[in-house]
């Protein structure tokens, strides 16, 4: 370990918690390479190659899953410095994210309560009811389950009034796993026609400093088959909106980056679709990036329904830019570079961190990046 620590000082002259960072992040690019290098050997890897992977990871740090996401082994090698990395991304978002916005951003019963004013369907929270309140809440309503602190979809569950002799057990699950019930909802029947299981929300990708707010990207999410979620971490399909008229700007893209012109299960055409109250849904974001102070980067997930009004499902604090890249099938750094730039006054391109890339070397004898 001291050599290690005396060469990183030779070389780079940074203080010790430098070392640290810069040995923590080759452990971690290690770690996606050795999980690269098992999905190539055992076939699951079907598109390009483990040398470009190589590249693709240690020098702009990809993860596989975006690698195959923006397929990068179609494009120009070029383009690829015009993606956003997540990796990337958390480095601008542990330099501009407050706790205290964190803090409320990841907790959904603090979302439930801070933005009551864009929240319109009924809620509670078990673990702070008796089970009389909670029985009666679950058979008067569908009801959709979701964890406290859950992200991309998962752990998500529809609660069907008629599922009366489990409500105890169901009681005691949410309980201990603080998990919050919530009234189950319809989108509007235009988005619904698209996948009727499942909600098909909007997200909305704000920046803002202030009360100067812009929207810097938005994406149409659609569930496929039995899903009751449309995250695309679930299998979802997502389509780019264009964020001055509110149309679907393209094809529908998976995570695994196969197109749609149709949706698969309702065959209904993706591109072109028009997204109800547009302009009521850009003001809803927009207003609500105001309501707590500090906010600088924020997902809002959206939901038009049948009655036209605007619903806030939840906002997510570190917002994924894989799905909005992938939706639209180009970077968005020049995006964020200009929106940036014109609400923060500065470029947060700037905020990722030079040295953790300066470990990463180019091999000119095998074309590699390590």
């Amino acid at each position: 370990m001291n050599t290690i620590k005396n060469k990183l000082k030779k070389r780079f002259q940074y203080p010790y918690y430098v070392y640290r960072e810069i040995m923590k992040k080759q452990e971690e690019r290690d770690m996606f390479w050795r999980d690269a290098v098992r999905r190539f050997e055992e076939g699951t890897a079907k598109h390009g190659n483990l040398a470009e992977y190589k590249r693709a990871l240690y020098h702009y740090r990809f993860l596989y899953e975006e690698y195959n996401a923006y397929k990068l082994w179609d494009i120009n090698v070029k383009r690829w410095a015009e993606f956003v990395s997540e990796r990337e991304l958390q480095c601008i978002y542990r330099k501009t994210i407050q706790p205290d916005v964190a803090r409320c951003f990841t907790d959904k019963k603090m979302q439930l309560e801070v933005f009551r004013k864009f929240v319109h369907r009924r809620w509670l929270y078990p673990k702070s009811v008796s089970f009389e309140v909670f029985k009666d809440f679950v058979t008067t309503y569908d009801c959709i389950a979701k964890p406290r602190g859950g992200t991309q979809g998962q752990h998500v569950f529809l609660v069907k009034k008629g599922d009366e002799p489990y409500l105890k057990e169901l009681y005691e699950y949410c309980c201990e796993n603080y998990v919050l019930i919530e009234e189950y909802m319809n989108a509007c029947s235009e988005i619904e026609a698209f996948h009727p299981q499942s909600l098909n929300t909007i997200r909305v990708f704000t920046l803002s400093k202030n009360t100067n707010v812009e929207v810097l990207d938005a994406e149409l999410r659609m569930g496929v088959h039995n899903n009751v979620v449309d995250n695309a971490h679930c299998g979802g399909i997502l389509a780019s909106i264009d964020i001055d008229s509110g149309t679907l700007a393209g094809n529908g893209f998976d995570m695994s980056g196969n197109e749609y012109i149709v949706h698969p299960d309702s065959s209904k055409i993706i591109e072109g679709f028009v997204i109800p109250h547009w302009s009521e849904v850009v003001k809803t974001c927009k207003e609500a990036a105001t309501i707590v102070p500090n906010t600088v980067f924020a997902g809002w997930d959206i939901c038009v329904r049948q009655n036209g009004e605007i619903e806030l499902i939840e906002v997510n604090a570190f917002p994924g830019v894989t799905g909005l890249q992938t939706a639209r099938q180009m970077g968005l750094k020049p995006k964020l570079k200009l929106v940036g730039e014109k609400v923060l006054g500065y470029n947060p391109l700037k905020l990722i961190s030079v040295w953790s890339k300066s470990y990463v070397k180019y091999d000119e004898k095998y074309g590699h990046y390590f």
